[in-house]
């Protein structure tokens, strides 16, 4: 059903575009794990060291750290973390969790996950889609790793609050890699510099509240960022995004701020599009579309080139690729935001 439903949002946008890592690192981004428990070891050659990350796991508590070593590497494992701990590679480089095609690589369905030091990827290519590593819970840390994408989603968070995805570099290897990050109803999400590139889609949300998406850098996608069905105050701002046939593109967003983005080399670099009826999105009604069309905020964007006058940013109503009204950036920036 989710594939379906993506696909049938990146179809829809089609149509309107034809017609119109190591400690250190972690240190330096100032993201650290908690940590007040043991350390567990995988690898290496020390006593007591686990032969497999998923038998620390199990033998784990709650703020116990699983620290793995890249000796052992490749780990051919599908790891189910289901306590509140850190797990970290040794680099994130040489640290390798190979996954089975058919399986989620790393299923998270605890709150308060530390995950970093890592490359994580699923060998060979399958027809039964997943994800490589799949969040249903709160208050995570995904940071500082390697993501390789054969086919469907490189990070995909259901029904999360207070989790945050930062640092990684997030990579589709296929034509079948779908979405670099998809989310899907949760708030106060953190998705912040990032590197997603060659997806159909770099960064898909909906049904969001209270998101921050900053200091990414979105290349090579099909659509870089899709904020779509009915997410409110979200603010994406300060994120590179080149080389797409789309570069945002907001369906049903309301009080939304699309900020200081850097927009370069893309067909078509924005829009914003809404359905028609009544809605009701986190408690607030919107009975007709005059009270919801000018709910986004466009402001100092760089939009590929300098410009002295407002920059025009167009927006459909179904039938979709008829244009209905335009909103504007009315500061646009004269170059580039250093990021």
């Amino acid at each position: 059903m989710r594939k379906i439903i993506t696909l049938g949002i990146m179809l829809l946008f089609l149509g309107m575009t034809i017609s119109s890592s190591t400690g250190l690192y972690l240190e330096k981004q100032s993201i650290k794990p908690i940590s007040s428990g043991n350390i567990l070891y995988v690898g290496g050659n020390g006593t007591g060291n686990y032969s497999k990350i998923q038998d620390a796991i199990n033998d784990s508590s709650d703020g116990d750290t699983v620290f793995v070593y890249d000796d052992s590497s490749p780990y051919y494992e599908n790891l189910i973390v289901d306590k509140s701990i850190n797990l970290i590679g040794e680099n994130r480089e040489t640290t390798v969790i190979n996954g089975s095609d058919s399986e989620i690589v790393v299923n998270i369905s605890s709150d308060n996950v530390f995950l970093s030091g890592f490359t994580v990827l699923n060998h060979g290519n399958s027809s039964s889609h997943t994800s490589i590593i799949f969040i249903q819970s709160n208050y995570n840390i995904i940071s500082g790793n390697i993501i390789k994408v054969e086919d469907d989603y490189g990070i995909e968070i259901i029904y999360s609050e207070y989790t945050t995805i930062s640092d990684n570099t997030i990579t589709g290897n296929t034509s079948e890699s779908w979405i670099g990050i998809f989310i899907y109803e949760g708030k106060n999400n953190n998705i912040s510099r990032n590197i997603i590139k060659n997806f159909k889609s770099g960064i898909v949300f909906g049904y969001s509240n209270n998101y921050s998406i900053y200091g990414n850098t979105l290349i090579d996608n099909t659509f870089a960022i899709n904020p779509a069905g009915f997410s409110i105050n979200d603010v994406i701002s300060l994120n590179n995004i080149s080389g797409s046939l789309f570069g945002i593109y907001a369906l049903n967003c309301f009080n939304y701020k699309i900020i200081k983005n850097n927009f370069i080399g893309n067909l078509r670099n924005a829009g914003f599009g809404y359905y028609l009826g009544e809605f009701f999105v986190f408690g607030f009604k919107y009975r007709s579309i005059r009270d919801i069309r000018s709910t986004i905020k466009w402001d100092g964007n760089y939009w590929n080139r300098p410009r002295s006058f407002p920059k025009p940013i167009l927006g459909e109503l179904p039938p979709y690729g008829i244009i209905r009204w335009f909103q504007f950036d009315w500061n646009p920036a004269s170059e580039p935001y250093d990021i």
